[in-house]
């Protein structure tokens, strides 16, 4: 049977491994943004539309081409995209367990971090679905569908904006078939197994930052219900807070926890810095946002992976 460990061959360096990883995250991103910005220019052209790229990460019609076009013909070229983008990373997170076993381990890697991108993207989509309605396509997607075509006010896209932020949290605990080879023989742990065990201290912590995550959401709603963008920007701040939250409540030396850390997040972190330095660069800023949240989901994966150390499960798990 043919074995396709991603993070498996003994022969690579461990720093060849992660910086290879990296490479991949990088590469993955960057063509999920790029193919998201295609389907906004197709679907821009097949309803009529000039659309065209005013950058990289950014494709639409200028502001004459706006105050004329057919309002279905604008929410289509700012619809499409979104939907294909999460349409996209929901095949390919069920295509890496077939590939793994068929494909070189570099593709099962881009399938797997192209899952990794498409997965959340449903969440953060919505999450802007109450940021300023701009229909050119040089704004947020669902704010010009929601508010713009299907004219939803700003209440409901606020809170439309906080179920994203939820559908975000959750998206982690979806991306397990992605990341970890197998699970066979290993025992699913208990609510009361994960957290039993783990330091005083970290639980203390994690209930601070629940209960933070409860006030930045509630300022971030006022904020958006009175159309300051800058809700938006707590939302994103929760998503961090959310990571780290989710890492305390992790015990990273049991299997399945281990390899989520070992070949995914800390390629993720690396991967990150290169988006984020990508992003500096002009009209390329939307790439430091990507940067800043790649890994934030992969520590609930990591939580949802976290296995028994003895494949039977006859004992706890040790404290890390």
């Amino acid at each position: 049977m043919k074995t396709n460990a991603v993070g498996g061959d003994s022969r690579i360096g461990p720093w060849t491994r992660l910086l290879g990883m990296a490479c991949v995250a990088i590469l993955a991103d960057f063509a999920t943004t790029e193919v998201h910005e295609a389907f906004h220019f197709l679907a821009g052209r097949l309803v009529g539309l000039p659309a065209h790229f005013f950058n990289l990460t950014s494709v639409g019609v200028d502001a004459p081409v706006v105050e004329r076009a057919p309002q279905y013909a604008l929410a289509l070229m700012n619809g499409v995209a979104p939907v294909m983008t999460v349409l996209l990373g929901v095949l390919a997170l069920r295509a890496v367990p077939h590939a793994r076993e068929k494909a070189p381990a570099a593709i099962t890697a881009f399938l797997a971090w192209w899952a990794i991108a498409g997965i959340p993207y449903l969440g953060f989509q919505l999450m802007t679905a109450a940021l300023p309605i701009r229909l050119g396509g040089d704004g947020s997607d669902s704010a010009a569908v929601i508010g713009g075509f299907l004219g939803v006010g700003i209440v409901v896209r606020t809170a439309i904006s906080l179920v994203g932020l939820l559908l975000y949290f959750a998206s982690g605990f979806w991306l397990g078939a992605a990341l970890l080879e197998s699970n066979s023989g290993a025992a699913t742990l208990t609510l009361r197994q994960r957290l039993r065990g783990l330091s005083a201290w970290r639980l203390v912590a994690a209930s601070i930052l629940g209960l933070l995550l409860i006030g930045m959401t509630v300022r971030s709603a006022m904020l958006l219900v009175m159309g300051n963008g800058y809700g938006f920007y707590w939302l994103l701040a929760e998503t961090l807070v959310w990571a780290v939250m989710m890492a305390l409540l992790v015990r990273w030396r049991a299997p399945g926890a281990r390899e989520v850390r070992d070949h995914w997040i800390f390629p993720g972190l690396v991967a990150s810095l290169g988006l984020i330095a990508i992003g500096t660069l002009p009209q390329l800023d939307d790439f430091l946002l990507l940067g800043v949240i790649l890994t934030a989901p992969l520590p609930a994966t990591a939580w949802t992976l976290m296995r028994e150390s003895s494949p039977l499960g006859a004992s706890p798990l040790t404290p890390s």
